[in-house]
């Protein structure tokens, strides 16, 4: 990685940067994360290969953000999410992240007081907070151990709920950090072949599986994710049958919720995907919905949800929800 991770001095001001000065030696230092950009895009990289790229500043916005959802959808559990960090080294073809950032370098900002100093205002009780929303909670964790400073924080915020969304089967600092009662990990769980064709550098179906359940067994609760359902080829099958693989080994005491979505993406992250990568995976029966976002035929997003929500119902009862859907969808499928 030398050559490629790039920091701002007073990041050395801060007792994270220090930490990440101790474990990464070679660095570059530049003025400013608009910087860092427009030199990433000076570069005229592939998406794939700007994702080499690293920049460590401090963030001058906020930290707590509110999780957009269209009004016409049903509520779902990701109401608010933290951004310490941005972008992350797996290449997952369908990440809105490609068009939202418009570059694929993973940033992280050290300034974390600011972000507890922010969180320490944040008064909604009951309120789920995810990591992981516009980052993965857990893959660069080795480098920046964020993953210890939030869990120390959310044991002493019992009345928040805290989600560690990850595609990464690198849980050591979670291991190590302990479980508790409010915090939440969670993976986003795809079969092997959707792995294989659209989730580039990510854990292996059943990497993820054996981390949810060295997990539960430190004492975490488990979030399930089966978002975005892709529609491929024996579709209903390959997801039945990794439904089944996670409930076969994961405890069911110890599962939180499951939420549950379908592939859908704006028009311009199709050009962005196709102009560098052969893929299937926008050419299928799509619809624009009511928020502008291309998706599946509503049929076939009822036929994919309800074979996995059979499925997960034949091992109990559980809190399910489904993503970016009208209430008319969840009353059919749930």
């Amino acid at each position: 990685m030398e050559g490629r991770i790039f920091i701002t001095e007073d990041i050395k001001n801060y007792k994270k940067g220090k930490e990440i000065l101790e474990k990464i030696k070679n660095y570059s230092v530049i003025e400013s994360e608009a910087e860092f950009v427009k030199m990433i895009k000076d570069k005229k990289l592939t998406y794939k290969e700007e994702k080499q790229y690293m920049f460590f500043g401090v963030k001058k916005g906020k930290f707590l953000k509110e999780y957009h959802l269209d009004e016409k959808f049903k509520g779902i559990k990701e109401e608010y999410y933290l951004s310490y960090e941005n972008n992350c080294p797996f290449n997952c073809l369908y990440c809105y992240l490609r068009e939202y950032y418009g570059h694929g370098a993973f940033i992280f900002y050290v300034n974390i007081e600011e972000m507890f100093a922010e969180l320490d205002r944040f008064k909604k009780k009951g309120a789920m907070i995810s990591c992981g929303i516009v980052n993965d909670s857990l893959v660069m964790d080795s480098v920046t151990g964020i993953t210890k400073d939030l869990i120390g924080y959310f044991k002493n915020r019992k009345e928040l709920l805290l989600e560690i969304r990850s595609k990464s089967k690198n849980i050591g600092n979670l291991i190590e950090a302990g479980g508790s009662e409010n915090v939440i990990a969670s993976f986003t769980f795809s079969p092997q072949k959707v792995i294989d064709k659209y989730e580039f550098g990510t854990a292996s179906l059943d990497e993820r599986i054996e981390s949810a359940v060295k997990l539960q067994n430190a004492g975490f609760k488990i979030g399930i994710r089966i978002d975005p359902m892709i529609n491929i080829e024996n579709c209903n099958a390959e997801y039945g049958e990794m439904t089944d693989k996670i409930f076969s080994k994961l405890d069911h005491n110890k599962i939180a919720n499951i939420g549950i979505g379908a592939l859908r993406y704006r028009k311009g992250l199709k050009q962005l995907v196709t102009r560098e990568t052969k893929t299937d995976l926008f050419y299928n029966e799509i619809i624009v919905g009511i928020d502008g976002k291309e998706r599946y035929f509503k049929t076939i997003r009822i036929d994919m949800y309800k074979t996995v929500v059979e499925k997960i119902k034949s091992y109990g009862e559980f809190e399910i929800y489904l993503g970016m859907e009208p209430e008319y969808i969840w009353q059919e499928v749930l």
